[in-house]
């Protein structure tokens, strides 16, 4: 009976092991040695997601969401059926001139085919979202971080140093009074494909929205992000 005892507790323990909702590396392998079985590739880095409301701190969204009260600063979490594959959360926020629109998103991606890690699915996958952009990233290795030059408005591109992989798409949309930009950040870490949209409205006529400064504030934001990951 003791023995049977001792082989249960240790059997729970392992599998409380196994279990993380945060956003935390893990070095296992799974791997087999056993003589003729194939190779099964690694698990994904990550095995949980953060909570994604307190994921930008309160200075940043009171710097891009200007004119807001407590609750918008609050954010609101969006739906889902799987916190642990994936969070999102959205700030919202109106002035006389304009609208302010804020959102991130974390998806862990998860390999159904026992030949393919979790981070090469998600680096697949990555690519073909950036494909769609017009952005490619194959290939792509990360350097040191670089930042926009003040008076300088380059366009979608790849971005250096926010996780291992990142692009950018920058959009205008002309209204009829004013104009919209759409600022859209996508950077994967390991196995979790995080997206950062900033969306910024003027309706005052002939007015035009500083492109160069809207794209730093969407890095900004995208590094913040980018810290929470455990190298």
């Amino acid at each position: 009976m003791a023995r049977a005892t001792a082989l249960a507790a240790a059997a729970a323990g392992a599998l409380t092991a196994g279990c993380s909702t945060a956003l935390s590396g893990t070095d296992g392998t799974s791997h087999s040695s056993r003589p003729g079985t194939a190779n099964v590739a690694q698990p994904g880095r990550y095995s949980g997601l953060p909570e994604p409301c307190g994921a930008v701190d309160g200075d940043t969204l009171r710097e891009l969401l200007p004119g807001g009260d407590t609750d918008a600063y609050e954010g609101e979490a969006d739906a889902t059926f799987d916190s642990g594959r994936r969070v999102g959360c959205a700030w919202h926020t109106v002035t006389p001139t304009g609208s302010h629109r804020l959102s991130v998103d974390f998806q862990r991606i998860v390999s159904y085919d026992p030949a393919v890690s979790d981070d090469d699915e998600a680096a697949a996958e990555f690519e073909e979202r950036a494909a769609e952009a017009g952005i490619p990233v194959t290939g792509v290795e990360q350097v040191d971080g670089t930042t926009t030059p003040p008076g300088e408005e380059p366009g979608s591109r790849v971005l250096d140093g926010i996780g291992h992989v990142a692009f950018l798409d920058d959009r205008l949309t002309s209204l009829d009074a004013g104009e919209r930009r759409d600022v859209t950040l996508a950077f994967r870490n390991a196995n979790v494909i995080v997206t950062v949209d900033y969306v910024v409205s003027t309706n005052v006529t002939d007015a035009e929205l500083d492109s160069a400064l809207l794209q730093q504030r969407a890095q900004t934001v995208a590094r913040q992000l980018a810290g929470g990951f455990d190298g």
